[in-house]
């Protein structure tokens, strides 16, 4: 009969601890999106604009799409919009590139590789 007492006592106390875990799991998670929004509102301010442009025509829209407008002017004249501009034209330059290159930059690669190998080996014969 004791032993059944106990059993209740530790499922109330995994069912405590669990909806502890529970709330933290929330909060950890609500603090994450937190930080991420507030990161992209900072770093890829100029999408915001874009996305906000998307938005129906009203009084409150319009003061929506002009305020994230002048965001980010103050982004761009801070410099916090260079890392996505950057990384935006890399991915294009990326895109543009044929398969001809990039086959021609791995043997270039490798050459260099080999290269590398023979000048630390101390010139060395390989045969």
């Amino acid at each position: 009969m004791l032993d059944m007492l106990h059993d209740d006592d530790r499922r109330e106390d995994a069912a405590a601890w669990q909806a502890r875990e529970t709330v933290r799991s929330v909060r950890r998670m609500g603090l994450t999106l937190f930080l991420t929004v507030l990161l992209l509102l900072v770093l890829n301010s100029g999408q915001l604009v874009t996305w906000v442009n998307g938005f129906d025509v009203g009084p409150v829209q319009d003061r929506i799409v002009g305020l994230s407008a002048s965001w980010n002017e103050w982004m761009e004249k801070a410099g916090f919009t260079e890392p996505s501009e950057a990384a935006r034209e890399n991915v294009n330059n990326a895109r543009q590139v044929n398969w001809d290159e990039v086959w021609r930059w791995i043997e270039q690669e490798q050459a260099r590789s080999r290269e590398g190998a023979r000048a630390l080996r101390g010139m060395v014969g390989e045969g």
